[in-house]
This record gives structure tokens, sequence and C-alpha cells, in this order.
């Protein structure tokens, strides 16, 4: 264990710790201007510093950092106590401080003012203060020199050093500053410090600091700091989740060796609870085993008090500080209170207080609503497990395993991995959940097909492959088959997709049924991952048929879902769009929220492809809205993706990375978040940032060649002029999609085909002759089936820039080629539209339109400047010094704050004046999180470490501007 020194740097608190340097130098100030003017009657000079938190959160940390930094700028700094105990003489804090000042003057300087204030070194006569004598030493004291007078734990302060800091805030005329801590969470109603906080947090020339609990980086550098090694991504949530970012709850976390709550935080928090009366103790404990957030209505159930009891002991809890309520949620005050109550309960009394939220929450499961089913389900199974209700606990952990799936959470596989433990527990598991055993791994597998474990959903097909009995039940192998053949890759030591699929329609028969029209609905998903659309085409009609042939609404809503990919690939753009709307709707009258949510993700994506930007913005905004409101992150992120893709086609660069940052990453698999942040770095110009994400993608099989990922390698080695590994990509990619029926797919893989082709030509390398077959292949199979309907989409950009390429590879013009690009282009915005327009540029300074070519390319540079497309631009640039473009170069260099948004900028006056993350949000009336977020692309930006850097670099470049 690293032992930790008092004169470390707290981690996760530089704002604060400018705030405090920006006050020290305000001091000195004040001093400076009251030693050359006469100092005006009533006129106060004291400034005040309020520094509030919780036990443990780093007041007295701050402190010691503020009499460090008083030490350095030469000011005296003086620190009095305010003690737990009911003893003392009045002012016995404010005399002690202040008799430290008298001392350290008296050190350094003696002459006849300071006989003045000797009486505070005297025991007789300080005994006796009163507060006028305490406000004059005060004075006398900061007319000799400025100081800092530190009061700690105000809220243990007696009356006399509440009158002492007020008098002396209202009245003090010398320069000194007061610093005032106080400990929030010991405010209880009534407290007889809360009138006075009011009062000081009201005093002119008064700062108020809360601080608050650190952030997820911060929490992970302080663990590093203490145990000398960096936590894992489960340890780490669990110690933000546990400590709320409290350091001291996380320094004792780390040193424990044992579960459980550390015995010092544990006496620490119950001191809370020792406050409550009986009844209302009893009722803690009881909440403590419904975990950190109270449901009042299932809790006044579970409890059986009447309406006004419940009430008169809740609002008990929250005057002492154990319960805290914004707005109509309840709280534990902390995770580890609640963890403390909960660890003091006996064994008999925890199985009982179970056994009262079984009884509760078993109605509202087995009765509500799929939102109601998911939120109260796994309660119900937590419950009956401690209650020891076996039967209760595997039907429960099914009703949420089969609601979460509907919800679209992924934690509804262990719900579904729990009741497969429960299983041989229960007699008649089968006849009690409707289930085969084998079903149980299968639905947790499904449940993942989409998160990125593709190791777990491998073992529980498998272990659901073990669970068929050789002689059993077809419908079970049925389902079985039709999970392997759904899965976007074959499973390993088990059959292929395509004969699972095969197995699966078998065992089905031809009479409609659900087992018929889920492996009909996987044979679908499963031809468009092999791009085999007009089979996928068939198998998702017969599909729809069979759904509804049973009237199995959430099926229909699946199929049509299915039945839109086909379409939009084959070239049928917009009957694919208007299935794909009947797929939204069906899902939500089906109340399938997830697949509602998933479906109109995509139906948001495929508009983008085809140009309707305001609806696919629309649509994208209001997924991320909808799963917002619904607690679902994957699909606040999926719908963020959207939107992303969206701001980068238009160019709003900076956007769609704060976008990015705030709402993907983190509910984001890092996979997906590869891709996305490729995206974003391809768009900037970092290339060998955008490569070192890609080439990790294929390392791990995250990524394959084909026309999803390849693009972007090629798009990448064409930047860094790398044309064998170009060509190589590209072949690789022809290869795969050479079997593809779709038009479009061969139109988007000839584009990046001939990019490479294009590159190896300017750097006189010699494509294989396989690959210049393969790409004249691919560009006549999407000629022949070029239709109107999808030669408006983003695909017909990249047929029309492939046809151009070719052509300019004959030494012919390509100007007609390039301008159907442009035009087609232009509906998808000007970051999207800058290559084919600068590729116009270049054709029409190659042939013969040079004042167009002149005035297209200055546009472009200019806009992928505007927009910081880092490679566009230099492309622009070089193309003009070649063709002997002058460029409106602009004289004066840019400063650094030339690189922030306005957004940024507004942040950064904020960060200037001291604010924290959570006084920058309700500024600017944003989230917290997206404050934070825009507070780490500033200090990224300027190139700083950190807020106080960020404030020091923002004024000099201020004082030379004004300069």
């Amino acid at each position: 264990m690293v032992r930790s020194s008092q004169h470390e740097v707290p981690i996760g608190r530089d704002a604060q710790i400018g705030l405090v340097d920006e006050l020290l130098h305000a001091v000195l100030r004040d001093a400076e201007e009251h030693a050359d003017a006469d100092v005006q009657e009533g006129e106060p000079r004291v400034r005040g510093l309020l520094i509030g938190g919780d036990a443990g959160i780093g007041k007295t940390t701050l402190v010691h950092v503020l009499v460090e930094r008083c030490r350095a700028m030469g000011l005296i700094c003086a620190v009095g106590h305010c003690l737990d105990l009911a003893t003392g003489a009045p002012f016995g804090p404010a005399v002690e401080a202040l008799r430290d000042v008298h001392t350290q003057l008296s050190t350094a300087d003696s002459n006849s003012t300071l006989a003045r204030t000797g009486w505070l070194v005297s025991e007789p006569r300080w005994m006796s203060a009163s507060l006028e004598s305490l406000l004059a030493a005060s004075e006398v004291l900061a007319g000799q020199a400025p100081f800092v007078l530190v009061l700690e734990d105000l809220h243990w302060a007696d009356a006399s050093v509440r009158d002492f800091v007020l008098g002396l805030l209202r009245t003090g005329r010398a320069p000194l500053l007061l610093v005032l801590t106080f400990r929030a969470d010991d405010l209880t109603s009534g407290h007889p410090f809360g009138t006075a906080l009011v009062e000081l947090t009201r005093s002119r020339g008064t700062v108020r600091l809360d601080l608050e609990g650190l952030a997820r980086h911060d929490v992970h550098e302080l663990v590093v700091r203490r145990s000398g090694r960096p936590p894992d991504a489960d340890e780490l949530a669990s110690l933000l989740t546990r400590s709320d970012g409290n350091p001291l709850y996380i320094e004792e976390l780390v040193a424990a060796d044992e579960p459980g709550v550390p015995a010092l935080l544990h006496d620490l928090l119950l001191r809370h609870v020792e406050r409550l009366s009986p009844s209302t103790a009893r009722l803690a404990r009881l909440a403590s085993v419904g975990g950190s957030h109270l449901d009042l209505e299932v809790l006044q159930e579970a409890s059986t008090l009447d309406g006004e009891r419940f009430t008169s002991a809740i609002t008990e809890m929250l005057e002492t500080n154990v319960v805290t309520r914004r707005g109509d949620h309840f709280t534990f005050r902390h995770a580890l209170l609640r963890e403390s109550v909960h660890d003091d309960l006996l064994p008999g009394e925890l199985v009982g207080l179970h056994e009262a939220y079984a009884r509760v929450l078993r109605g509202r499961v087995e009765t509500g609503a799929t939102d109601r089913r998911w939120r109260y389900g796994a309660s119900l199974a937590l419950h009956a497990t401690g209650a020891h209700d076996w039967p209760l606990a595997l039907e429960a952990s099914v009703w949420a395993g089969a609601a979460g799936k509907q919800y679209g959470s992924a934690a509804a596989a262990d719900h579904f991995e729990r009741a497969l433990e429960l299983w041989d527990r229960v007699p008649n598991a089968a006849a009690r959940t409707g289930l085969a055993k084998a079903d149980l791994p299968r639905l947790a597998a499904r449940v993942l097909a989409n998160e990125g474990v593709r190791d777990r959903v491998h073992g529980l097909l498998r272990q659901a492959v073990d669970l068929l009995e050789p002689d059993g039940d077809p419908l079970t192998a049925c389902r079985v088959y039709t999970a392997i053949g759904s899965q976007w890759g074959d499973v390993p030591a088990l059959m292929s997709r395509r004969t699972a699929l095969d197995r699966a329609v078998g065992l089905a028969g031809v009479t409609p049924s659900r087992e018929l029209a889920e492996a009909l609905l996987a044979s679908a998903f499963h031809g468009c991952r092999v791009s085999r659309y007009v089979e996928a085409l068939g198998f998702a009609t017969r599909g729809l048929d069979a759904s509804r042939a049973i009237g199995a609404d959430d099926l229909v809503s699946e199929a049509l879902w299915e039945l839109s990919e086909p379409l939009w690939f084959l070239g049928r753009c917009s009957e694919s769009l208007d299935v794909h709307r009947q797929a939204v709707r069906a899902a939500k009258r089906a109340g399938e929220l997830g697949a509602a949510l998933e479906a109109s993700g995509e139906l948001a994506l495929y508009l983008f492809l085809s140009g309707a930007l305001d609806e696919a913005a629309a649509l994208s905004r209001r997924v991320r809205e909808d799963a917002t409101r619904a607690g679902v992150s994957r699909f606040v992120a999926f719908g963020a993706e959207q939107e992303v893709a969206i701001l980068v086609g238009q160019g709003h660069l900076d956007e769609a990375e704060a976008l990015f940052e705030t709402h993907c990453v983190s509910p984001r698999l890092e996979w997906r978040l590869r891709w996305t942040r490729s995206r974003l770095r391809i768009a900037r110009g970092d290339m060998r940032g955008a490569l070192a994400l890609e080439e990790a993608a294929f390392a791990d099989h995250a990524n394959e060649p084909g026309v999803h990922h390849s693009p972007r390698l090629i798009e990448i080695c064409e930047a860094l002029s790398d044309p064998g590994r170009a060509l190589s990509a590209a072949e690789s990619m022809l290869a795969e999609v050479g079997s593809s029926d779709s038009p479009l797919e061969q139109a988007l893989a000839c584009d990046y085909a001939y990019r490479a082709l294009a590159l190896a030509a300017a750097t006189r390398t010699a494509p294989s002759a396989q690959l210049v077959r393969l790409a004249e292949t691919s560009l006549e199979l999407a000629n022949n089936h070029a239709t109107t309907d999808w030669t408006s989409s983003q695909y017909g950009m990249h047929l029309f820039m492939a046809q151009a390429q070719k052509t300019r590879l004959t030494g012919r013009s390509s100007i007609p080629q390039w301008r159907r690009a442009v035009e087609v282009a232009a509906r998808f915005g000007r970051y999207t539209s800058l290559r084919p327009r600068l590729e116009l540029a270049r054709a029409q300074l190659e042939h013969g339109e040079r004042d167009d070519g002149k005035d297209l390319l200055a546009v472009v540079w200019h806009e992928a400047r505007s927009m910081g497309a880092g490679w566009l631009q230099g492309q622009a640039a070089l193309a003009a010094r070649r063709f002997r473009v002058p460029l409106p170069l602009e004289h004066d260099a840019p400063g650094p704050l030339d690189r922030l948004t306005p957004r940024e900028r507004e942040v950064l006056a904020l960060v200037v004046g001291g604010a924290t993350n959570r006084a920058v949000a309700e500024a600017l009336f944003i989230t917290e999180k997206t404050a934070s977020t825009h507070v780490g692309n500033v200090l990224a930006k300027l190139g700083v470490a950190n807020r106080g850097e960020a404030a020091a670099l923002a004024r000099a470049a201020e004082r030379q501007r004004d300069g």
C-alpha cells in the first residue's frame, strides 16, 4: 500500500485550487490598496471563502493546500478548530487563530501597534474576550500585514463563533481572507449553523465552494496513488458507486482487507442513524434491504405503516440526513450508509425483511405492463432469493428476463442465467415457467448478441445444445438451432449457421408457429449478413406471413424490420423506408420498447443515407431522448451515434465530438466506439490515430474485410500514402463483396477500390490484375442495376465517384462524373461533399475550366479549414500549389483560443471565474456531464493539464489582445 502524504496535491481539485490562488492574490492586492489609500468608513474589505461538503470529501486537504500556498506567497495563515464538545471558552477557535497570527507577526517584527493585541497571549485576559475586542484585534493585525484566518468545522461552532464570523465579514475593513469549513451532511433540519450559513453565503465578498465527489478519471488516479496499481473497469465502477467519489471513502475501501464497509467508515456513517427514533430506525433498516433508491410506495406497503406514521418517519430520515431528496427521488445519502445499516441486520431479521418486499412486489410483476415487470421483476427475484423462496425466485427471474428482453436491456441475460442456476432446485420448473431448461441459455445468448461478449454468447449456445435431449421436444431444438443461426458469425465447435437454420426450419414444419416464424426471420438475418439479399427477402416475406398468421405482434414488427434491409440493399430504397416505418409502429404497438428504439435508430441511419437529413436528425434525437427517459443507456448511445454521423456529414465536427464523448463513450462497447472514433479522427485528419483504432479492430476480429470496414482503412492508407496496404485492403474487400447481389454494396466497394487504384497510379505502384478485374466487375454490376431510387442516396454518390476515378485513370476528363457526384453529395452535408468538390476542382483545373476550378478550390479549402477537416484542407492547399491557385490565407497567426468553439469559449470564461462543473452546467443550462465533457475538450485543445493552467492561458491571451 502506497502511503499518503500531507503535501500531496489533491486529485480532482484543480478548479478549487485555482480559486484559492485567485482569492489569495486578491487579498494581496487589497493590502496594497489599503496601504496606499485612506480606508472609507464602513467599506468592508474582508473576503470570505466557505468550503462545504460531506465528511471525508477533502475540505481539510484543501485547507492544507491553502496553508502551503500562503507560505509560498509570504502570507500569514492561522487555523482555529471548532470541536464537537459542549465545553470551552466563548470565541475559543477565533482566539486560537488570532493568537497564532499575533505570534507570527511578533516574531517577524515588534512595534507598539502589536502591543494592542498582546492580550491574545495572556490567558486570564483572552478567557474573557468579547466580540468587539476580537473584531478590533482582527483590524489591528490585518493593518500590520494581510493574513488568512481559517476556522474549521463551523457546524460545531457555538453562537459566539457564529457571531464573530458574521461580524467580521460585515464590518471588517482591513485586508484579510476568512476561510470557513463545514460538514454539509451534519446540517440537519433546524441546525443552529443553518441560518448563519445563509447569511454568510449572502455576504458581500464571500465565495461558497461546495466540494463534490471525484469524477471517474480522478477516482482512477487516486486508486493508483494509494494502491500502486490501476483498478480494472469493474473495480472502478464499484468504487464509484459505493463511494460517490468521496476521497476518504475511496481510500478506506482500497485499503480494506475484507469485503463490507470498513470499520472507520461504518462508525462514521452510522452516526446519522443513531439519531433516529426506534420506529424510524426500523424503517431505515427495512429500506436498506430495498437498495440505495427508495421506492416510497413499495416501502410503505412493506412496512405496513399507515400514511401519517410513514410520512413522519421519512421526514425524520430527511431531517437527519439519512435520506436525501431530489424532486420525487429519495435515496440514502450515501451508498455506504445503506451498506452499513444493512450489514448490522441479523440473519433472521434479514430473511423477514426480504419476505416483506417479496410479498409486495409479486402482484406488481405478475400482472404489470412491460416497464412495470422490468422495473420490479429484478427486485422480486432478489428478495425471493433472500427469503429462500426458490420457486418464486425462479419465476421472477424469468419474468425479469422476459421484460428486460422486451425493454432492450442486456441485464436480462443475467436473469435468464440466474433462472438456470435455480432450475434444479424447483420441482416442475418447466410447468412454472413455460420454458425448457435449454431455453434459458438460448434466451440469454439472444439478449447478448449485440453486446460484444462473443465468448460468453458462444458458451451459452454450446450449453443450450448440451441441454437438448436426443429424443426431446423438436420445437425446443428448433429454438436452439435458430439461436445458433442468428449469430453474426459461426459458433466454434458447433454446426455452421446455415446448417443450424436448415435444421430449425425443418423441425418447425410447415404449419405457422412462433418457432417457424423465428427460424425464417433468422434465415433472413443470415442472408443479409452474407450479402445474399434476394434470398433474405424471400425468407423475410415468409416470416412476415407466418407471424401475421399466428397473430404475434412482436414478430410482425421484427419481420417488417428484417424485410426492410434486403429491400434497401437491392435498391428499393423508398419501399424499404416505408416498411421500416411500419416496423417501428408495429414494435410500439407490441410494447417492444427495445425493438422500437433500435429500429428507430436504424431508420434514422437509412434516412440519412437517403438524404433526408432533417428527418434523420429529428428521429435520432428522439431515440436518444426516449431512451434517456426509459433509462436504457445503450439506446441513448445508439441514437447519439446516428446524430454524430449526421453532424460529421454536415461538417459540425466540434458538436459531433462533444456529443460522442457525452452520450456514446460510457455505455457503448469498445468495438463500436472504435468505429465512430475512427470516423471522427478521419474527419479531423488524424490518420495515424484512426489507423491505430482500425488495426486494433481488425486484430481482434471486430472488423472483417468487406464494405462495412475496409473503406475506412483504404481512406486512411490513401491519406498516409500507403499504396501497398490500400491495394491489399481493396482486393480483400472486393473478394468478399464479389458474391453480393446488392448494387449498393458494389457501388461503395468499387469507389474505394478505384481510390486505391488512383493512389497506386500516383505513386507508380503496380496493382494486381486480379484487383483491376474485380474493380471493373463491381462497377459493371452497380452500373447495370442503377436506378433513380438508389442513385440519389449516398451509394449513388459512391457510384459516380467510382465512375469519375475510372475515367481519370484513362487520362480523359472526368468533369461530368464529378459533377454528378457533387450534385448527389450536396444532399448529405458540407463535409460529405468536400471530397467530390475537391476532385471536381482538380478535374476542372486539369481540363480547361480553370476559372471555375480556382473558385471551387478556394471554397473547398475555406470550408475544410473552418470545420477543422485537416486532411482535406491540406489536400486543397496542395492542389492550390500545384495549379498555382492563390488561397485567402490569413496573415495573423491564430492564437490558442481560436481552436475553441463558441460554446467552449463560454465554458472557459466560467472556468476562469473558478466555476465547478456544476456551476458551468447551471450557468449554461446543460447537464453536469455535458459540462464536464466541454471542460475536458477545452483542456485538450489548449494543451493544458488543469483548469488553473487554462485560466492562466486565457488571461495571458486577453492581456496580449488588449495590449
